[in-house]
């Protein structure tokens, strides 16, 4: 299970990552972790004819990301859950574009979550991981963290992966990207980790979540 940290980002780093996102019309988007939804509000505001859903495991972080994109769930352009991943309810291959912003792991939780998170992406879909700027003291330490994200990534059948350090305010931060290739197989056991997921009738909420593009 990951642990996630809260923070709130500055604009340039709120700038940094929607250029990470690349984001287009038409995409099913995911955010992880979404604590209080100040990114969520930031890239909602962006999207064409797309659809944002955001998962948090805190209810009380929960309560306040839906107060504070209210108009984007009433638009039904916004859907927020609270839980785990492995508690969402949409189906296998949904997501273009599955991103995380401030988080953190421990040692065993990094492939298993790259796994969900790979399960739910479309062929061609993009996992992008940012870390807070400033959560580690020393950039070798937040390089060595990139390398165990990176074999986490290539483990869970990403390919492609990128690697981006910016030095943003109160310190550097990593993006990492992969994507999901057209011959992705399921890695060993991946049923068992995403039994939830298996669940063939997907799950719509709303009539933009119904766009299969």
């Amino acid at each position: 299970m990951l642990n996630w940290s809260y923070p709130h980002p500055h604009k340039h780093s709120v700038d940094w990552i929607i250029h990470q996102l690349d984001l287009q019309p038409h995409q099913h988007l995911l955010e992880v972790g979404c604590g209080s939804g100040r990114l969520l509000a930031a890239v909602a505001g962006k999207l064409n004819n797309s659809f944002l859903a955001g998962i948090e495991p805190s209810v009380a972080l929960y309560r306040k990301a839906r107060r504070r994109n209210k108009s984007y769930i009433q638009q039904e352009a916004l859907q927020l859950h609270t839980g785990q991943v492995e508690d969402l309810p949409y189906p296998a291959s949904y997501f273009h574009t599955i991103y995380g912003w401030g988080t953190y792991y421990s040692r065993n939780n990094r492939l298993t979550e790259c796994l969900r998170l790979s399960y739910l992406l479309r062929t061609g879909g993009r996992l992008i991981l940012l870390s807070r700027p400033g959560h580690y003291r020393r950039e070798d330490d937040l390089r060595t963290e990139a390398a165990r994200l990176q074999a986490a990534f290539l483990q869970a059948g990403l390919t492609d992966i990128h690697t981006e350090y910016r030095h943003l305010a109160p310190g550097a931060s990593v993006a990492i990207k992969g994507f999901k290739p057209e011959m992705y197989i399921d890695p060993e056991d991946i049923t068992t980790i995403n039994n939830r997921l298996l669940n063939p009738e997907a799950y719509f909420i709303s009539n933009v979540a119904r766009m299969q593009i």
